[in-house]
């Protein structure tokens, strides 16, 4: 069974979603001063922008240092070192300074010029750009310094926990362990947070990949997984690993045309590690094809696997649709 999410860690949640939110807010009103003259409206804007991420980057870590005593309650340990917000200023996830983040905006905006966009459109982009990189930010500070308090207070192990609303990436990885010296897998905007794990009993939506999609509403599945087909084909049985997973590589699903029919397909889990490569072997028309790479036989399948919103136009009947979606892998 999944961790039971403590209620610390819903109120650290709730307190880190606004914190972030309103830092976020505050950066978009600061870009909101920007003129025609990029460089010397950014340069008049800068300090007021900067001081607003620090002050929240502190906060921010302030808030995460003191989650993790809280959240283990009474079986907390003395920690082994002292840590404080102050020292999580300043610098990005990657290492890099905050300023040189902050005038990326400034980049995007000089760059959708020199595409033909005007002043409004070419700020518009680079506002875009400042509020996500901001938000990533905030809650890759706030990791940091949940894991420089994890350490402190000698945690192995922690289990992902989702901030609502969430994308299909962040949802099939709800609920999955890792260990301390693990960095946290996450993309721009990601705000799952990290919850000590200390028990294994009972679920939470938060925690339960399934049972936060089966909470939503039709078109929030719809949405985060990327289509109405794909949501009806969740309803319908369909695996929601297998359904996010098409569209994890770029370019992986794609249209085609084959006897004057429009299809659409995806070339992901069609090697011969694939669970789709293992479904559709079953299908007698279904040909391997080998391409030799460094040296070795890599095996595909010749026949395109196809998505679930082809599957529903061209199916006989709901009972010949999910004879589709296993025979393409999609039902496990």
């Amino acid at each position: 069974m999944l961790q039971t999410v403590p209620e610390a860690a819903l109120s650290y949640s709730a307190f880190q979603r606004a914190e972030i939110g309103a830092a976020v807010s505050a950066v978009a009103r600061q870009w909101r001063r920007m003129g025609s003259d990029f460089d010397s409206s950014y340069a008049r804007i800068e300090p007021a922008l900067l001081a607003v991420l620090f002050t929240a980057q502190e906060r921010v870590a302030d808030g995460a240092l003191g989650y993790v005593p809280d959240v283990l309650g009474d079986a907390a340990p003395e920690p082994v070192y002292a840590s404080a917000g102050s020292r999580f200023v300043g610098v990005a996830g990657d290492g890099l300074p905050v300023a040189s983040l902050a005038y990326g905006a400034v980049i995007q905006a000089k760059a959708a010029v020199a595409q033909g966009m005007d002043v409004a459109v070419a700020l518009a982009r680079g506002g875009q750009h400042l509020t996500l990189a901001s938000g990533t930010l905030l809650s890759d500070t706030g990791r940091a310094a949940e894991k420089v308090s994890g350490g402190a207070h000698r945690l192995k192990k922690w289990t992902r926990m989702l901030n609502p609303p969430s994308c299909g990436r962040c949802v099939i990885l709800a609920g999955k362990t890792f260990w301390q010296s693990e960095a946290f897998d996450r993309h721009p905007g990601c705000d799952c947070r990290n919850v000590p794990s200390t028990e294994d009993t009972g679920d939470d939506a938060r925690t339960d990949p399934k049972a936060y999609l089966d909470s939503l509403s039709e078109a929030e599945q719809d949405r985060i997984l990327g289509s109405k087909a794909n949501g009806q084909a969740f309803r319908d049985g369909a695996d929601m690993n297998q359904l996010i997973n098409a569209y994890r590589k770029a370019g992986a699903v794609r249209p085609a045309q084959i006897h004057g029919q429009h299809i659409k397909y995806t070339t992901e889990g069609t090697t011969r590690r694939g669970h789709a490569y293992w479904q559709m072997q079953q299908a007698q028309y279904i040909k391997e094809q080998g391409v030799t790479r460094n040296g070795s036989k890599y095996r595909q399948l010749k026949a395109p696997r196809l998505m679930p919103e082809t599957i529903y136009s061209t199916a006989k009947d709901p009972a010949d649709a999910k004879r589709l979606l296993k025979l393409y892998g999609w039902i496990v």
